[in-house]
């Protein structure tokens, strides 16, 4: 079992191989899994990258950590850190949906 079972849900099914395909960028596809989920779901995973973040690892461990938990995204070609994106997707996981 997964150190990160909620993060690796949202990483293997929000940013498999085709997530570009579905979603106009990295924002959206984080939009849409808070928007989507419950709101303890949410929860759980903003608990859980919290953990990650907090490990001391470099940045190609947490590379081949997000690898291993079925993400097909890789920030750096954006130009940003793998710290610097987990740490963008807790902020906006915490942000409240848009009222419709």
């Amino acid at each position: 079992m997964s150190e990160y079972p909620t993060l690796e849900n949202f990483f293997a099914a929000y940013f498999h191989q085709d997530w570009a395909h579905e979603h106009d960028s990295a924002d959206a596809v984080v939009d849409t899994y808070r928007d989507s989920e419950s709101e303890a779901t949410v929860a759980r995973a903003r608990e859980e990258l919290d953990c990650l973040l907090a490990r001391d690892l470099d940045e190609l461990a947490l590379a081949a950590q997000l690898r291993a938990l079925g993400s097909e995204y890789d920030p750096t070609l954006a130009g940003d850190s793998w710290r610097g994106w987990l740490a963008a997707i807790a902020q906006r996981l915490a942000a409240t949906a848009p009222s419709s």
